[in-house]
């Protein structure tokens, strides 16, 4: 070493080799097998990428989207740039996106997390929500134009028409579909809904892949609203049916467990209403029999107009009893029948069948309170017609009393 030769810092150093590397790698797609897997509680992900001759640190930001839950041994596929964290003079991968490398480590993937949780309770009968006997308002949380929301609506309106249906559209499949999923749950938790369908149709593994993620596990697991998982067909089982409060083989099958047909409502009260006649001309019948036999009685034979004056009695009972019973019913049924009319003038589209037109803008009904910008294409929805208009002027209406 000469006094003429340049002395750099350690600093000085790896700076160098930071902006070497960074400039000389933009995007690379790299694959390898996961080691040394954490979780960190700022919600960055830090592991190793290795094949069989190197490893590869590797840092993925929270921010970064992830479909699945990776394990140790995992082979994926991670896109990123290379980077040096200077403070250990560590060159790392990081990565913005990461799959898993083919179906069979999704596979790994869904038995990892359902292991998981599993060893966690969320699975335990213990923490399933009974669904309530008569809702009269259900969330449901699904695609705004798939099959599965018009089954969900299609059933629920024959079933029970006094039923009000609440949809959050929400996506069901690719990037950030997981994460859209949970604030549907959320949102629709802060409402009146009775109840949820959290749902969507069949599709392959990777189609389903957002209902298999541990971010809708856990939103499904702290609702505080019962929730009916409707994911896919048959034989296709998600993480969100084994967290779910209970699983339902299809959506059909969803709307058809979250109300009771009102055929059967009424069949019901019919049947109750037969058994409390019944139940009672038994009981009048029995007393009769019991006060005839008294009447032959010697020691009785001295109050007859006392017993005549009780048979009236009985008589005049049950004439009350067969005019009040039939009063009460039909008094109930008309209340019934209001209270269905009173549910059916709160449907959002109730003012269509009086000749009013409703406005939509972004996939939900404006308010009176909300404005209109000039340049805003919104829907103006008729009952028979719906049309895409553009505002091209905005004129404030004066205001008179």
């Amino acid at each position: 070493m000469t006094t003429s030769d340049q002395i750099l810092s350690v600093s000085d150093i790896t700076r160098s080799i930071q902006q070497t590397l960074e400039s000389g790698f933009s995007t690379v797609i790299v694959r390898g097998e996961i080691s040394n897997f954490v979780n960190h509680s700022s919600g960055h992900r830090y592991f190793s990428l290795k094949d069989s001759g190197a490893q590869l640190k590797a840092v993925m930001w929270r921010s970064s989207p992830l479909r699945f839950t990776p394990t140790n041994g995992m082979s994926v596929i991670a896109k990123g740039k290379i980077t040096m964290y200077a403070p250990q003079g560590a060159v790392q991968l990081e990565c913005r996106a990461m799959e898993p490398l083919g179906a069979g480590d999704l596979q790994l993937a869904f038995e990892a997390l359902k292991r998981a949780l599993y060893e966690r309770g969320w699975f335990d009968g213990a923490h399933k929500k009974a669904l309530p006997r008569y809702p009269l308002k259900i969330g449901v949380a699904t695609s705004p134009t798939g099959a599965a929301v018009r089954d969900i609506i299609a059933t629920l309106a024959r079933r029970m028409p006094a039923a009000h249906v609440l949809v959050r559209p929400t996506l069901v499949q690719g990037d950030g579909a997981a994460e859209d999923i949970a604030r549907a749950i959320a949102e629709l938790n802060a409402t009146d809904c009775d109840l949820l369908i959290v749902g969507r149709g069949g599709g392959s593994i990777e189609d389903l892949w957002a209902f298999n993620t541990e971010i809708v596990a856990e939103a499904i697991f702290t609702s505080e609203k019962p929730i009916i998982s409707a994911v896919g067909h048959e034989i296709d089982f998600t993480i969100a049916d084994f967290v779910a409060d209970v699983r339902a083989a299809t959506p059909t099958a969803a709307a058809e467990l979250a109300v009771r047909d009102q055929n059967e409502i009424w069949s019901a009260l019919q049947g109750t209403e037969a058994y409390l006649t019944r139940t009672v001309q038994q009981r009048l019948d029995m007393l009769r029999q019991r006060i005839g036999f008294l009447t032959t009685k010697s020691a009785l034979t001295r109050f007859p107009d006392e017993l005549r004056h009780r048979q009236q009695l009985l008589d005049d009972y049950q004439t009350r009893m067969n005019t009040t019973i039939p009063r009460l019913l039909m008094q109930e049924n008309q209340r019934l029948r209001a209270l269905g009319q009173h549910l059916a003038s709160l449907h959002p589209y109730a003012p269509l069948s009086k000749g009013f037109a409703l406005i939509e803008r972004e996939g939900r009904m404006m308010s009176a309170s909300e404005s209109l910008g000039a340049g805003e294409t919104v829907s103006i929805i008729r009952q028979q017609e719906r049309a895409e208009v553009q505002v091209l002027e905005r004129a404030l209406r004066e205001n008179r009393a």
